[in-house]
C-alpha cells in the first residue's frame, strides 16, 4: 500500500506540474539586438584651458544583454552644466559598439558635466575641469 500511494502522489504531482505549465505562458527573449549596458571607456576627468578642445573624445560602449557590441545604437550627447560645445549630437555606435564625440571648453573656467544617454539606459556622465 505504501508503494501505490507513494506512486499516486507522484502521478499527481507531476499532472499538477503539467497544468501549471500549460496554464501559464512561458517566453524565452533571446532578442541580442536591444541596449542592454553602456559604460564610458574614454575621455573622463580632462583639465583643460577654457575654449580648448580636449585632447581626447568622450567614448561609451554600448552592449546588448550577453556583452556583445551593438552597431548603429543612437547616443545622445548633453552638455549638462559648464557650457562649451560638443562636435555633434546624436551620434551612432560603430561596429565596435563605441560612440565618441569632441568637447570644446567653454569661456569661464569651472567645471563640465557631460552626459550619454541611450534610450532604456542610465545615462553616463564625463566630467571636466576647466581652467
Amino acid at each position: 500500500m505504501y508503494r501505490s500511494l507513494n506512486r499516486s502522489v507522484t502521478v499527481r504531482a507531476l499532472a499538477l506540474v503539467l497544468v501549471c505549465a500549460s496554464a501559464v505562458a512561458c517566453t524565452l527573449t533571446t532578442d541580442t539586438s536591444s541596449p542592454s549596458t553602456m559604460v564610458k571607456t574614454s575621455g573622463d576627468q580632462q583639465t583643460a584651458a577654457v575654449n580648448t578642445v580636449l585632447p581626447n573624445p568622450f567614448e561609451v560602449v554600448v552592449v546588448n544583454q550577453f556583452g556583445e557590441p551593438l552597431k548603429d545604437v543612437t547616443v545622445n550627447w548633453t552638455i549638462t552644466s559648464g557650457g562649451g560645445t560638443l562636435s555633434g549630437t546624436p551620434t551612432l555606435t560603430g561596429d565596435g559598439g563605441v560612440a565618441s564625440v569632441t568637447y570644446t571648453t567653454g569661456p569661464t573656467a569651472g567645471t563640465a558635466i557631460i552626459s550619454a544617454q541611450v534610450h532604456g539606459l542610465f545615462p553616463v556622465t564625463f566630467t571636466v575641469t576647466i581652467t
